[in-house]
């Protein structure tokens, strides 16, 4: 049987999850994206993953991060693209779940890993593609010689 946790225990575990990726480098495999119409276009799944960075949200008062659904704390955590993706091509990437965990002690992983020492430092002060680049996202064919 799984340990249950308070809505309190969730939220600070939640909280501590973010505190380890804010401003980190990750591999993101799905993301929550707008397209061109505003319209919420759901768990757009990246395969392979793209490089992005959770950004730091810029309060701390965690409501921007903690989403309850029933007995499930589901965190979005905002993210910034770093690289072109296909899947992204007209869209424009929001955010991501966080870990999500429930009361009765069951978990979901976030759908990113935190990516290795040289793409850490490779993207550390990297602005995220603006809007125009992520609307073509799409591979673009090599200029003519």
């Amino acid at each position: 049987m799984a340990h249950k946790f308070t809505k309190n225990e969730i939220a600070q575990q939640v909280i501590e999850d973010y505190k380890a990726v804010a401003g980190k480098v990750v591999l993101l495999s799905e993301v929550q994206c707008y397209d061109d119409s505003e319209s919420l276009v759901e768990d757009v799944v990246l395969d392979p993953p793209v490089v992005a960075r959770i950004d730091q949200y810029p309060t701390t008062d965690n409501s921007d991060l903690l989403h309850w659904n029933d007995e499930w704390l589901d965190p979005y955590l905002d993210v910034s693209i770093l690289e072109p993706h296909p899947a992204l091509a007209n869209l424009r990437p929001s955010w991501t779940f966080g870990t999500c965990r429930s009361t009765k002690g069951e978990v979901q992983e976030a759908p990113f890993v935190l990516a290795g020492p040289d793409l850490q430092e490779k993207f550390r002060d990297a602005p995220g593609l603006d809007q125009e680049t992520l609307g073509g996202c799409a591979p673009q064919p090599a200029p003519a010689p």
